[in-house]
């Protein structure tokens, strides 16, 4: 789902709910404020939990070797952040 189909659906929900929506300007805005303090949050390795979906959690991976299978080349991968996903149980009995 690109940003702009998710906007539409929003606006779709918010219609369908309140019985009014915003612009698309002002949900893009919301949006961009969503996504930037997630990040921050992400980026100095803590957790960001969504309610019904699940948590998205930064970890540190240290570094390793690593062999590219298609030149036999090793190579080091240094150390840093990965997130993760962890779904909720409600999330993984809905996708099953």
């Amino acid at each position: 789902m690109t940003k702009a189909e998710l906007i539409k659906k929003w606006q779709v929900v918010e219609l369908t709910e309140h019985g009014n929506t915003h612009p698309a300007i002002r949900l893009e805005e919301l949006l961009s404020s969503l996504c930037g303090v997630m990040a921050s949050e992400l980026f100095e390795g803590g957790e960001v939990s969504l309610p019904g979906i699940g948590k998205l959690k930064s970890v540190r991976v240290a570094g390793r070797n690593r062999l590219i299978p298609r030149t036999g080349e090793k190579t080091f991968v240094p150390a840093h952040l990965k997130v993760i996903f962890r779904p909720s149980k409600m999330f993984k009995e809905r996708l099953n």
